[in-house]
């Protein structure tokens, strides 16, 4: 099995999902930024996992553009998308605003997996916009949210081990 684990990451969060997918997924896997990386052509590969960071309600426009554009071969494939967003209880509404709906209702698996505020990284615009959401929530957003069981969630189902209903494929494992 062959996947390619196209990501887009500004400061760094969905870099290290997509490095720890990495190492999930069974089989070859090849992981692309697809800021700073050549994304190689789809037909090399069984599945793909496309993700990114959420900024303004909205994905990387190059993660946006990349599903348009070559939306047709994405739908003759396994894929598995995952947002890193710190508000997971908006995620529902959030992928809607993401990838087209086509592949929204294609996809094997989709999931939140939480975020990280790395304010020290941060250019002044993203700074003022973080400070805004710490204010507007009563206890302040965390600096980090993780959801590793929803990584292992995806990597599961497609990894073939769970259905999309979270139900257990014979060569699975049973999961807690």
């Amino acid at each position: 099995m062959k996947t390619l684990i196209i990501y887009a990451s500004t400061y760094g969060y969905a870099k290290e999902c997509a490095d720890k997918l990495k190492e999930m997924i069974e089989g070859e896997v090849t992981a692309s930024n697809i800021k700073t990386d050549q994304v190689p052509p789809l037909d090399g590969f069984d599945q793909v996992i496309i993700g990114g960071s959420i900024y303004m309600g909205q994905i990387q426009k190059k993660i946006k553009e990349y599903c348009t554009a070559n939306l047709k071969p994405l739908l003759q494939k396994k894929v598995g998308l995952f947002l890193c967003c710190g508000l997971p209880e908006n995620f529902e509404d959030t992928i809607k605003n993401c990838f087209p709906r086509e592949l929204l209702e294609h996809a094997a698996v989709k999931e939140c997996f939480g975020g990280e505020l790395r304010i020290e990284k941060m250019n002044l615009a993203h700074k003022m916009i973080a400070g805004l959401m710490q204010r507007a929530t009563k206890q302040g957003t965390p600096e980090t949210m993780g959801m590793p069981e929803n990584m292992t969630k995806l990597a599961e189902i497609m990894n073939g081990q769970l259905g999309p209903g979270g139900t257990v494929h014979e060569k699975g494992a049973t999961r807690p």
